[in-house]
């Protein structure tokens, strides 16, 4: 029997510990939640800044182009002018230089501006669900910021459609999206750590995350994943942060002002906060860090890791056995749970289909 004295120290112990770990899981659950905002806002206004200055880059070269093309021809005429056969053909091959450059160029450059467009879509959109973030349960799991050709989003609760010019997604827990001929989308995860592009005739599942990991399940295709390293992502966060309050010194921003004030409340506990990502397919489990990689899944071949950087930790499923994949290697865990010894490749040499 334990005594009254010992008993009440017992039950006092047991509901400090139950306070502490209920205002820590709280606290973990606030900085999930608000991290995952602060994250992708940042990343997307990283993305329409880049567009941006690349839209200027291609301006440039469209001009140097132009202004190639203007003085070839002013050439030309001078050598047709004196018989200058040699002069002229130079000329005219250094026209038709310019002008294919010029083509490409202008190419890009709409590319870029539909890239920024999106990117400037996907940030009003986040932006909003920030500012009434009390109202937004903890259910998105990533934000759709580009994609081409045909690509659908299958919700949790039934509901299916086909993403249309410009539209921005969110993928909620359970929510499928499916990419077909010729089309792919890129995906933003982790609290805005991370990049998932996802290949043509390809299927992922936003699961359920267990404590403390983001899961995404893998039911067919291929993925390029790129997880940013967690101390680059806090530079990033403070960076962004610092930069914002120098705006704010001059001009009053009222998004500003509550991104600012948000990671300014969460900033100890985030120091301390960190989240794992998995990729789980039929027959393996690839626990991912701060690293870049392709996944490929075939029902009949299996799961395929190739790891262009860091590394990855491999498991089969129903052998229960795990290597690590470093930068350069490749594993398979076969569709009986075979899973291979690492081997070293020439990543140089991959068709690299996700900068397409």
């Amino acid at each position: 029997m334990i005594g009254n004295g010992r008993r009440g120290v017992y039950i006092l112990s047991v509901l400090f510990l139950l306070i502490f770990y209920g205002i820590s899981f709280a606290q973990d659950a606030d900085v999930q939640k608000s991290s995952w905002l602060l994250g992708v806002i940042f990343k997307l206004e990283n993305m329409r800044d880049k567009a941006i200055a690349d839209i200027q880059k291609y301006e440039g070269e469209i001009q140097k182009c132009e202004n190639t093309i203007s003085k070839s021809e002013n050439i030309v005429r001078l050598a047709q002018q004196k018989g200058n056969v040699k002069a002229e053909i130079i000329a005219r091959e250094a026209s038709i230089k310019a002008q294919e450059a010029r083509i490409k160029n202008r190419d890009r450059k709409n590319s870029t501006e539909l890239n920024k467009k999106r990117a400037e879509i996907a940030l009003a959109y986040v932006k909003n669900v920030f500012s009434d973030a009390l109202s937004h349960p903890q259910i998105i799991k990533s934000v759709i910021t580009n994609y081409s050709g045909r690509v659908s989003i299958q919700k949790k609760n039934g509901e299916h459609f086909t993403f249309e010019k410009n539209q921005t997604g969110l993928l909620e827990k359970g929510d499928e999206i499916a990419t077909y001929e010729n089309g792919s989308a890129e995906l933003q995860f982790l609290d805005g750590r991370g990049t998932i592009n996802v290949g043509e005739y390809s299927r992922v599942k936003m699961e359920e995350d267990d404590a403390g990991t983001q899961v995404m399940n893998m039911i067919r295709g291929k993925v390029n994943i790129s997880v940013e390293k967690l101390e680059n992502y806090q530079k990033m966060m403070e960076e962004k942060i610092k930069a914002y309050n120098e705006d704010l010194k001059t001009v009053k921003d009222e998004t500003k002002q509550k991104i600012v004030d948000k990671y300014e409340s969460i900033k100890k506990a985030f120091a301390n906060y960190t989240r794992k990502f998995e990729v789980r397919t039929s027959g393996a489990i690839c626990v991912v860090r701060g690293t870049q990689l392709l996944v490929y899944e075939d029902e009949k071949k299996g799961t395929e890791v190739v790891v262009l950087e860091g590394r990855v930790d491999l498991k089969s499923k129903n052998k229960n056995r795990t290597v690590v994949v470093n930068e350069g290697y490749r594993a398979v865990v076969a569709k009986d749970g075979k899973l291979s010894e690492p081997e070293k490749i020439d990543i140089s040499n991959l068709e690299r289909w996700w900068e397409k």
